[in-house]
């Protein structure tokens, strides 16, 4: 069986991107300063984007990127991704 994916509204892409900043800040601020902090964001954000296809918080949404045609993400989209830049059509869907 397909799995269809329809466009999840902002709310939930802005909650799932706020449990992601706040796991990374809270565990995070009290060991490394500002740019380490923002590094440290950007690789989790890379490797749970690169292995699971999504972070913490979007798989709690249940969102997922996906280029225009509804595919997986290459390894160039899931670069720019992590760094909050989604490129020709990568947006976050959520399963139907």
């Amino acid at each position: 069986m397909e799995i269809e994916y329809i466009k999840p509204n902002y709310s939930r892409k802005f909650f799932a991107g706020l449990i992601d900043a706040v796991l990374t800040v809270g565990f995070l601020i009290s060991i490394f300063p500002p740019l380490p902090l923002l590094i440290s964001f950007i690789l989790y954000r890379f490797i749970t984007i690169y292995f699971f296809d999504s972070t913490l918080g979007m798989k709690v949404f249940k969102l997922v990127f996906l280029n225009a045609d509804e595919e997986p993400l290459n390894l160039k989209e899931k670069l720019l991704a992590s760094i909050f830049i989604l490129f020709e059509g990568v947006d976050y869907y959520q399963e139907s």
